[in-house]
C-alpha cells in the first residue's frame, strides 16, 4: 500500500524502469490522459542535489525541451491518395467530417487500410494524410495515435504497423459524422 508520494513514486520508477523506452512512454501518454494533467516542465522533486537517491534505482535526469530530439516526419512520396476508381481521401474526409485529432487520425488509418488496402500504416503515413487534406499537425502526431488508442480506437502497439480496431470501425462506419443528437449526449 502506498503510504505517500514518494513512495508513489518509488513504486512508478521500479514498474517503469522494467519496460522498453516505446513502452514506458505510451504509459506515461496514458497516465496523463487520464488523470488530465499537463507534463510537467519541472521535475516535481526540485534540483539534482535535492533528489532523494532510491536503493536499487539509477538517478536519471529528466530532458529538458531543449534537450529534447525532435521527430522529423516526411511524406510518403508513393503513397497514392487519389486513386483511379477508388473515393479519394477528400472525399472520405468530406464524408466522414471527423473533428478532433484522435478522429482524424482513426479516419485516415481506416481510409489507408481500408480503401487504399496499405499492409502496414506507419506514423509517416497518417502524417502524409495530414498534410494532403491540409488539417492542422497536431504538435506531438505519435501522441495523438496513441490518444485514439486510449479511447479504443486504434492499436498502436507496434509502430510500424498501426491498426484499427473494431471499436475505431465503428466509430468510422456507424458514428462519422458525428450527428446533432450525438453531440448532445
Amino acid at each position: 500500500m502506498v503510504k505517500n508520494e514518494f513512495d508513489a513514486l518509488k513504486e512508478v520508477n521500479e514498474a517503469l524502469s522494467q519496460i522498453d523506452e516505446e513502452a514506458r512512454g505510451r504509459v506515461l501518454d496514458w497516465i496523463y490522459s487520464k488523470y488530465k494533467v499537463t507534463k510537467p516542465s519541472i521535475n516535481p522533486l526540485g534540483d539534482e542535489a535535492e533528489k532523494p537517491q532510491i536503493k536499487g534505482t539509477k538517478s536519471v535526469t529528466p530532458k529538458t525541451k531543449t534537450g529534447k530530439s525532435k521527430v522529423v516526419l516526411k511524406q510518403v512520396k508513393d503513397l497514392n491518395l487519389y486513386p483511379k476508381g477508388k473515393k479519394s481521401i477528400k472525399e472520405f474526409v468530406d464524408e466522414k467530417r471527423p473533428s478532433s485529432m484522435e478522429q482524424k487520425a482513426v479516419v485516415a488509418i481506416y481510409y489507408l487500410i481500408g480503401i487504399l488496402e496499405v499492409s502496414k500504416v506507419t506514423i509517416e503515413h497518417v502524417y502524409t494524410v495530414f498534410k494532403t487534406v491540409n488539417w492542422i499537425m497536431p504538435a506531438n502526431l505519435k501522441n495523438a495515435l496513441h490518444r485514439a488508442g486510449s479511447m479504443g480506437w486504434l492499436d498502436t502497439a507496434e509502430s510500424g504497423d498501426i491498426k484499427v480496431t473494431s471499436s475505431g470501425e465503428n466509430l468510422v462506419e456507424h458514428h462519422l459524422p458525428t450527428t446533432k443528437k450525438e453531440k448532445g449526449k
